[in-house]
């Protein structure tokens, strides 16, 4: 094929649109369309997923986790180990916690819920508890009859029509607290922390030296939380945390959230179905479109044929035109994508993990956007083609 006949495929491709402008809006309004549908949802869930695990790692697991091996039920000598792990360079912060359960007394009414026992300073440099506070202020490490509680178990910052337990407490007010040893105190509530999300914001926390005074235990902790840099330095760091000798269980943190994993998949299996029907949209659009646009053209068809116009120029045409089509409205989907990305960046959509910002990438993009068009071009090759093989005289008089 020269140069003279693929100049004629991009002449008569031209040609077809500008003379049907309306389809041509039409089409590229419903490829811009199929590409929202397959990325939009996508970014959602991309979102959603990436703001339960930041929720994990800043309220629960850390980057990583240091666990008790398995014939222990705590990490002893927690301290040094604290210590020996803070020197790493690049470790951001190493905090030791103990958990328990406990019961709530507050005028007769009674509700459990989790504790974590902290070192208020170190606890800083890993999690965003006290960066959550909403009323009060955090512990500091002389508070021993003082706690920090969570949203979730007060009355006033329940959701509209929640008919979970409560309790109707403020700054200031005391409470019994009884943990599972029986052993009773009442403690002053200091803070009151909200991180949005409801796997945090049900906890209470208290100064970890209670634990060793309620329990008659000291040096121990039943997780370390180590804060890393970024995401994705895990292997790197449980290589250097192992070469100080440590015997204890090193977990990364997305060994610990698989119920948020099996949720996640759940929402990317149905964003699958979703992008796949946007796909079949475009590909049916496209089809039938060019479909009925040869099909009242068979005779302007036959007389290009009639007059020496090779079919493989009428068919390279209509591909062109397909192509023009699909990148087009390619085009204008990630326009239009990139306003709604920048606006919900802005404005986070607000759900009850947090609030909630779309996230895309560059490879889904550049993906979903080849995927598109090729899916154009395939649409637009079959009746097309049909065309260009009809026989001249059929195509002339039976048009």
């Amino acid at each position: 094929m020269n140069k003279k006949d693929i100049k004629l495929m991009f002449f008569l491709a031209y040609k077809n649109i500008i003379k049907s402008k309306s389809t041509f809006i039409v089409i590229v309004a419903v490829m811009a369309m199929s590409f929202l549908s397959i990325t939009f949802f996508s970014a959602i869930i991309d979102g959603l997923s990436y703001e339960f695990e930041e929720s994990m790692i800043d309220g629960q697991t850390g980057h990583l986790m240091i666990e008790p091996s398995n014939e222990e039920s705590f990490i002893f000598n927690s301290d040094r180990l604290e210590k020996n792990i803070s020197k790493i360079p690049g470790v951001i912060g190493v905090s030791s916690r103990l958990e328990s359960n406990i019961l709530i007394t507050y005028k007769n009414e009674e509700l459990g819920a989790p504790v974590f026992f902290i070192d208020p300073i170190d606890e800083q440099k890993v999690s965003n508890f006290h960066e959550s506070l909403i009323e009060g202020s955090f512990l500091s490490y002389k508070d021993t009859s003082e706690i920090i509680i969570g949203s979730d178990l007060l009355e006033q910052y329940a959701p509209i029509d929640d008919t979970k337990k409560r309790f109707n407490l403020r700054i200031g007010d005391n409470i019994i607290l009884t943990f599972n040893n029986g052993y009773k105190k009442e403690y002053k509530i200091k803070g009151i922390f909200k991180t949005g999300s409801k796997f945090n914001d049900d906890k209470i926390l208290i100064n970890k030296e209670e634990y060793f005074s309620i329990f008659n235990k000291e040096d121990i902790s039943h997780k370390i939380l180590v804060k890393l840099p970024s995401r994705g330095l895990e292997k790197e760091y449980i290589q250097k945390i192992e070469a100080l000798g440590i015997i204890e269980q090193i977990n990364p943190w997305e060994t610990k959230i698989g119920m948020i994993k099996q949720f996640v998949g759940s929402l990317q299996i149905t964003n699958q179905i979703t992008g796949f029907i946007g796909l079949l949209t475009a590909f049916a659009t496209i089809y039938i479109i060019i479909f009925i646009n040869v099909t009242n053209k068979r005779k302007q068809i036959g007389i290009l044929k009639a007059i020496g116009i090779k079919k493989k120029i009428i068919l390279g045409s209509y591909i062109i035109q397909s192509f023009i089509y699909g990148f087009v409205g390619v085009i204008f989907g990630n326009i239009i994508m990139q306003i709604l990305l920048a606006l919900l960046a802005s404005y986070p959509l607000s759900m009850p993990i947090g609030d909630v910002v779309p996230l895309l990438t560059i490879g889904k993009l550049l993906t979903t956007s080849f995927i598109l068009i090729l899916a154009s071009i395939v649409a637009g090759f079959f009746p097309s083609r049909k065309a260009s093989n009809d026989n001249i005289l059929d195509a002339i008089f039976g048009g």
